[in-house]
């Protein structure tokens, strides 16, 4: 394997257990952002550098919209409920089968570290998916299991064309902004950090029931 593509891969997954275990909501937003920053690179050849600018560009963006939708002192969000080393755990295996499996049985055109790395990002996105209860939680998830869907196809079909860079460009920069829309929502709506629904319970009045009219 090449070393500068497993570097990389190891700092994708591991700013993707960032993300999928932080409590401190900007803390799990860099690391979706070395992820999304990381995983651009992970081809062989390297992407042209237009398709590739946009990638990265788009990263930053969406990173930048969520940041700032998580503005203020220790903004927490979910995390883990595993915590991180189960965390950890987790993306090693399911890297190690990512790697193993290079190809899915048939020649791939792309290198194994994206393999590895997609499904790691897979991995770590199931939880925060299935589990959060969070708006911000459960759209890091989304943009983990993205990721980890666009690498296991570069894995598989090799470097992307520009037209496909800057189409997958325009998906990671909507994404994020539709999670930090949603975040900033839940916010506004004075629910606990990002909670999906109030928590203060609607009281029903029957006052008018208990003294019902008689017919004289």
């Amino acid at each position: 394997m090449n070393p500068a593509l497993a570097g990389v891969a190891l700092a994708v997954v591991v700013g993707a257990v960032v993300a999928g275990s932080a409590r401190n909501a900007r803390t799990a937003i860099f690391g979706l952002v070395v992820t999304m920053v990381g995983a651009p690179l992970l081809a062989d050849p390297v992407a042209a550098p237009l398709g590739l600018a946009a990638r990265l560009v788009a990263a930053v963006l969406a990173g930048y919209v969520l940041w700032v939708a998580a503005r203020g002192d220790r903004v927490l969000t979910a995390g883990s409920l595993v915590g991180w080393p189960a965390d950890a755990f987790l993306a090693l295996a399911a890297a190690v089968v990512g790697y193993g499996s290079h190809g899915l049985g048939a020649p791939a055109g792309g290198p194994a570290a994206a393999a590895a790395a997609g499904f790691a990002l897979a991995a770590v996105a199931v939880l925060p998916v299935v589990t959060g209860r969070d708006v911000l939680r459960v759209g890091l998830g989304l943009c983990l299991l993205t990721g980890g869907a666009l690498l296991v196809r570069v894995s598989l079909g090799g470097t992307p064309d520009q037209l496909e860079q800057l189409l997958t460009a325009g998906l990671v920069a909507t994404l994020g902004g539709a999670v930090a829309i949603m975040a900033s929502t839940a916010r506004a709506d004075g629910n606990a950090g990002f909670d999906m629904s109030a928590t203060t319970p609607h009281r029903t009045s029957h006052g008018a029931d208990a003294h019902p009219l008689r017919r004289r």
